[in-house]
């Protein structure tokens, strides 16, 4: 009997390569399908089932990337977070950090909308896990502070002021996503609001509570 050559280092490393793009095309093939599904049907007419077969994968094979509809969402947003950032980053200077992060978000909404709108009307309340995939969105808060003390350049020393308006910017976001999901699902016709209203009135309440 032939004896059988062990795999090389280089062939095990191609082999692994291979797998790796795999997964990556297959993740993109899936996000490609969810964007496609949930424009032409919304994203409560769209099934997990529905985005896997867009796929040409099985709805179990789609959970091993994401865990639900709302992942594949948020994966995207996750993704555009560092274009949020630079936004912020290059508002006008004059700009306080409070309104440089709320017209910077509102930009950045304004460019990125149907995403959004994806994400507000999705079931139930949005909650970001503290680990895991969506781990990006709990980070960007660091992120945010970062980008707020090169913007003011605020001294090494300083630990609290960055850090205060990075977490308090992002809790009135939250705020105001929570104000548009309430909009969308109220029973009567909801107010008519200007794009970036809520985040605007949410920014002013913490201006005014500082």
């Amino acid at each position: 009997m032939q004896a059988v050559a062990p795999k090389t280092p280089a062939a095990t490393s191609r082999k692994a390569l291979r797998w790796q793009e795999h997964k990556e095309r297959t993740r993109r093939d899936l996000l490609a399908s969810a964007r496609k599904l949930f424009a032409e049907r919304g994203y409560q007419g769209t099934s997990a089932a529905d985005i896997a077969a867009g796929a040409g994968v099985t709805e179990r094979t789609l959970f091993r990337y994401f865990p639900n509809k709302l992942a594949l969402v948020l994966d995207e947003l996750i993704a555009l977070l560092p274009e949020m950032a630079q936004l912020i980053r290059e508002r006008p200077t004059a700009e306080p950090p409070y309104q440089a992060v709320c017209e910077g978000i509102i930009d950045f909404g304004l460019r990125h909308r149907d995403l959004l709108d994806l994400v507000n009307t999705a079931e139930g309340e949005l909650e970001i896990p503290l680990d895991g995939p969506q781990r990006p969105l709990i980070d960007f808060e660091d992120t945010l502070a970062e980008v707020l003390r090169e913007r003011y350049a605020v001294p090494a020393e300083d630990q609290i002021s960055p850090a205060v308006w990075a977490r308090a910017s992002i809790g009135a976001l939250r705020t105001a996503l929570v104000i548009a999901a309430g909009d969308r699902h109220a029973a009567e016709a909801p107010p008519a609001r200007a794009p970036g209203d809520p985040l605007r009135a949410c920014f002013v309440a913490l201006q005014h509570g500082s």
